[in-house]
């Protein structure tokens, strides 16, 4: 296979990894968070989607910017386009793309049936596309509850074809797992701004085969991500540490402002 051809599957999976889901108000001065205390757990345990990480409300939007990663430097806007008594839709907008990706609600937490965000800009920003169906989904995404040293964990399977430069396409199918632990609490600031903030470390591998060109690729990836989450707003940084054919990166990406009805 070409370089050219395997640096595109391997651009895909690192887009395809990304763990940028959760955004929040956007106001042109700083905020400060909602007080933080150890244990967080909803406000109102009747309603089944109710997050103190994720604020779920019809019309709620971050926008968010991100840099560093292989599919280069971008910005979009996640808005809650829908919401029903067990679940909700996000519908992420790049700059020339917009993609919709499905939540449950469940007694433990908020569950992404789907591969969204930061996923779809990455594709934008190289020009792909992609269409995969997800199955064997298990875990949770977002806690109900969280507490102090918590772990827990998110994994799925994944179907379907990519296209490639040169309008072909790519037949691809693997698993993707995360283990995600708490790790306290630290005072943030992005440009949407100054937050007391919970941050999530989150361990990342996928196992893909891609069949490009008539070669089979196998892929695997091992990556971490640092999250940071504010009660009340959702998720407002992360920095992600991976390794791509002995090609190491470090992306961020940042809440550039948010707006919660």
């Amino acid at each position: 296979m070409q370089y050219k051809s395997k640096s595109a599957i391997i651009i895909f999976i690192f887009i395809l990894v990304s763990i940028s889901a959760c955004t929040g108000n956007g106001m042109d001065d700083p905020h400060t968070s909602p007080p933080f205390t150890e244990k967080v757990s909803n406000t109102t345990p009747g309603n089944l989607c109710d997050n103190a990480l994720y604020p779920i409300k019809q019309g709620a939007t971050w926008t968010y910017a991100s840099a560093g990663g292989p599919g280069g430097s971008f910005t979009y806007t996640d808005t809650i386009t829908s919401t029903r008594a067990d679940g909700f839709t996000i519908t992420s907008q790049f700059a020339d793309l917009m993609r919709a990706q499905e939540w449950t609600c469940q007694a433990d937490g908020l569950k992404a049936l789907q591969l969204g965000g930061g996923t779809a800009a990455g594709l934008s920003t190289l020009g792909m596309t992609a269409a995969f169906t997800t199955s064997e989904i298990t875990g949770i995404s977002i806690p109900k509850e969280i507490t102090s040293g918590m772990q827990w964990n998110y994994s799925l399977k994944m179907q379907g074809t990519m296209a490639m430069p040169g309008d072909q396409q790519a037949q691809s199918d693997g698993t993707y797992s995360v283990m995600m632990q708490e790790m306290g609490t630290e005072s943030i600031t992005v440009p949407a701004g100054v937050f007391e903030a919970i941050k999530i470390q989150a361990n990342s591998a996928i196992e893909i085969i891609t069949i490009f060109e008539g070669v089979e690729v196998p892929i695997k990836f091992n990556g971490t991500t640092i999250s940071w989450y504010v009660p009340g707003i959702g998720f407002v940084k992360s920095v992600e540490n991976g390794d791509f054919g002995g090609t190491t990166f470090s992306a961020m990406t940042e809440l550039q402002s948010y707006n919660i009805p």
